[in-house]
């Protein structure tokens, strides 16, 4: 009979608590049997030292038949005392008083000291019999005989107490008994209910089913387990959804390998390690005319489509020795009996388990026949490259000359530009020049004549104090108009020397940017004037430049000229604003703006290209803004870009190293 885990638990438990019972109640025997002999052999020990001190007047006088009457008296009820009877022995062990209700005669056993079952306690021996305690003790007799004292007392009432203790025991321990039983059993419900549930579960995911979740209670093995039934249900069901579509997409790529197999446009067949052919494509009829139905079957050699034998041996020779084919080259039959040429590639794969190789025919034939046919082309080809690669050289070296030329015209108009600033800058300062040297001219003539009036007044004798005071104060006037108009003609010429010779040399130094700014907008005082043309410099003062000045002029020149001759209408005007900003330690944005009429789309996407300039014969090279994009990106180092709209004026950027480039 197949018990369940259940059952199991239930009797293991019966049997442990059955069997601890078991033992308590032995134990508490031994235990109760143990302490009713001892109290029993304390109690006889008491009673045998007061008889022995209450007997031995009488005992060592010979008196103790006296005692006889009043001994018998008080063991007549046997309630009063424990005591049952009473015997006193000579040394020849006669009776001297018997007393009492014996049952039995007087145990033999306690005249022999050290026998089984016999205790001695301070030479009282002792032994239980029944429900009586039969004890010895020795007393001393006239004439120093010894005799002894044989009594016996009752143990009914240590028994009874005794069996009344067991009985409560048992009756606990039963109860216990009973208590465990139960409460293993309503432990055992739970837990059999739980297993059961684990049963239930783990019998539908046998079945397939995945969707049942158990309930968790608590931490304890079970829960854990459960929550790792959950977890693995949970694992199988994803598991089984992944193996499913696995086997779905499995499904898929083999039919979509079978498509692509039939449909490849390259003949394509599949034999097994002997040569024997297992799958064949659409595209093996098409090129080779043969049924790719009445191939499977067929070994290689068998195969109809090979130019000859020695094809076909030569091929799987290659196959055996190499492990494969890679691009050989066979002689096979096409579809319209011709023989042709077809480069072999040989693949391993596994099919059902089994080794398999898969061959793919490439057709070449018209492939090596158009290199045949290059090949002859390219012989007679050969003289027309050489004769055209003459001619090629002799139009280079017309392109180079006429490269050389362009580049000489080039520079010969960057420097007739150059020139042209510094000529248009020379006029500048000379028309500047001849006002205050003018006025200089002026006041020295009016000076003269004043002095060659004043000495015909002292000649005369008729200088008067008033006189003298009004030629000193002309004096002094015309003496500062002279000499601010030379110190303002001195500056001017300074300030053109230098420009002068910073755009002929364009050598490095240091400078400062706000007075080469105002140096090369003072050259253009004249011609802004007469433009009515206002200039506003917002450049911070200390700003200096490890750089090249006479590129920083020759850029500000062209800016000028070209505001002056676009953007500003004939008479009007306007504003022209040079800024500067620090933009980092190394780096300083320069900005020339003004608020003319500004460029058309057009003109701005072709503002740097050399030669492009909207007043064609009006004056205009169309290298202005050219020169100003080169001096800026290369000589100095920078970049340049602008913004401009019709209507909205031109601003022009710079972003400024302020230590240039090292120029070779």
């Amino acid at each position: 009979m197949s018990l369940s885990l259940r059952a199991k638990f239930l009797l293991l438990s019966a049997v442990i608590q059955a069997l601890m019972i078991g033992l308590l109640i032995w134990n508490s025997l031994r235990l109760m049997d143990h302490a009713v002999s001892t109290n029993a052999e304390r109690v006889a020990q008491e009673y045998a030292v007061t008889l022995n001190v209450s007997l031995s007047p009488y005992a060592t006088r010979g008196r103790l038949p006296e005692l006889n009457s009043y001994l018998a008296e008080m063991l007549s009820d046997p309630d009063d005392s424990f005591l049952r009877y009473l015997t006193i022995l000579d040394q020849n062990e006669q009776p001297i008083i018997a007393v009492g209700k014996r049952d039995k005669p007087l145990p033999a056993v306690l005249r022999q000291s050290g026998k089984a079952g016999v205790a001695s306690f301070r030479g009282v021996r002792t032994i239980i019999s029944d429900s009586t305690l039969h004890a010895r003790s020795p007393l001393l007799l006239r004439d120093n005989q010894i005799g002894s004292i044989n009594f016996g007392l009752t143990t009914k009432d240590l028994k009874q107490a005794r069996d009344e203790v067991m009985w409560q025991g048992g009756v606990i321990s039963l109860f216990g008994f009973a208590i465990g039983l139960l409460l293993f059993y309503a432990f055992t419900h739970g837990i059999g209910r739980r297993l059961e549930a684990l049963t239930e579960q783990s019998q539908q995911m046998a079945l397939g089913d995945y969707s049942q979740t158990l309930p968790v209670q608590g931490d304890d093995e079970i829960a854990v387990f459960a929550r790792a039934l959950n977890s693995m249900s949970r694992a199988l069901c994803d598991r089984i959804g992944q193996l499913e579509q696995s086997q779905r997409l499995l499904s898929e790529s083999e039919a979509r390998f079978k498509t692509l197999f039939d449909m490849a446009p390259l003949p394509l067949t599949v034999s097994d390690r002997d040569g024997r052919i297992i799958a064949a494509n659409r595209a093996v009829t098409y090129a080779f005319g043969v049924s790719a139905t009445g191939l499977i079957g067929k070994r290689s050699d068998q195969v109809p489509f090979w130019a000859s034998r020695l094809e076909c041996d030569r091929i799987w020779r290659i196959y055996q020795t190499e492990g494969g084919v890679h691009g050989s080259i066979a002689g096979v039959l096409m579809h319209d009996g011709s023989v042709g040429s077809a480069s072999i590639w040989t693949s391993s794969l596994t099919l059902d388990g089994h080794d398999a190789i898969i061959w793919a025919f490439l057709d070449l034939t018209e492939e090596l026949n158009a290199k045949r046919e290059l090949k002859d082309l390219n012989v007679s080809l050969e003289s027309r490259v050489s004769e055209r690669s003459a001619a090629l050289e002799r139009a280079n070296a017309d392109l180079s000359a006429a490269l050389e030329t362009l580049q000489r015209t080039q520079d010969e108009l960057l420097a007739s530009e150059k020139m042209a600033s510094l000529g248009s800058l020379v006029a500048g300062i000379a028309h500047e020049l001849n006002t205050p040297i003018g006025n200089s001219l002026l006041a020295s003539t009016s000076l003269r004549d004043r002095v060659v009036e004043f000495d015909r007044h002292v000649a005369a004798g008729a200088l008067r104090r008033s006189e003298l005071m009004a030629h000193l104060e002309e004096v002094r006037l015309v003496s500062e108009l002279i000499s601010g108009s030379l110190h303002k003609a001195a500056e001017l010429i300074s300030s053109f020397k230098q420009i002068a010779v910073d755009q002929t040399n364009d050598q490095r130094r240091q400078f400062d940017l706000l007075a080469a700014v105002q140096d090369t907008v003072s050259t253009y005082t004249p011609r802004l004037k007469r433009a009515q043309c206002e200039t506003v410099l917002k450049i911070p003062a200390g700003l200096t430049f490890d750089s090249y000045p006479g590129g920083l002029y020759q850029i500000l020149n062209n800016l000028v000229n070209n505001t002056l001759s676009h953007a500003f209408e004939q008479g009007k005007g306007g504003v022209i604003t040079v800024c500067a900003e620090t933009v980092d330690e190394a780096t300083v944005e320069l900005t020339f703006s003004d608020n003319g009429v500004g460029m058309a789309e057009d003109v701005l996407r072709r503002v740097f290209d050399p030669f492009f300039t909207t007043k064609m014969g009006q004056g205009g090279t169309g290298l202005g803004m050219n020169i100003v994009y080169n001096i800026v990106t290369g000589v100095l180092g920078g970049r340049i870009s602008i913004e401009s709209a019709p209507g909205d004026g031109t601003t022009v950027r710079m972003l400024l190293p302020r230590s240039a480039p090292q120029r070779t």
